[in-house]
């Protein structure tokens, strides 16, 4: 078992096992966005939210996730991520009964942006006050 250094904390600096479930979060959350995006309207969950406040949501979790998984590739995990959202919406017009929308493309870009950016920017924070104490933050 590796010993973890005075001031570790798992979110600022991801490694080993944590980055590797990370990882089979993220990739597991793009393909469940995928089963509720491009297939029957019968398999998509219906909630009382609006679904632009689903689909900014459910974007906003995947890019913190991925972020989490592949901390040292922001610029990457941007580009791939939008190109899924771009991919999935047009898969969509392909299927009888989906629609694909620039707008659903624009605020599920969003709602990736923003998870990609803010988890970044907690990362670098939560990182910079463990080499600044001694005492775990985790």
């Amino acid at each position: 078992m590796r010993m973890m250094k005075p001031g570790y904390c798992a979110l600022a600096e991801p490694q080993g096992m944590t980055q590797t479930v990370f990882r089979c979060l993220a990739w597991g959350l793009i393909l469940g966005l995928f089963i509720v995006t491009d297939t029957p309207l019968a398999f998509r969950p219906h909630t009382l939210i609006s679904a632009n406040i689903d689909r900014f949501a459910a974007l906003f979790i995947i890019g913190v996730a991925f972020s989490l998984a592949y901390p040292k590739h922001v610029l990457p995990i941007l580009l791939v991520l939008l190109a899924i959202v771009v991919g999935f919406e047009l898969i969509q017009r392909l299927l009888p009964d989906r629609h694909g929308y620039v707008k659903d493309m624009l605020v599920k870009g969003a709602g990736c942006c923003a998870g990609v950016f803010i988890a970044t920017a907690l990362r670098r924070s939560f990182s910079a006050i463990s080499r600044r104490t001694d005492s775990p933050l985790a």
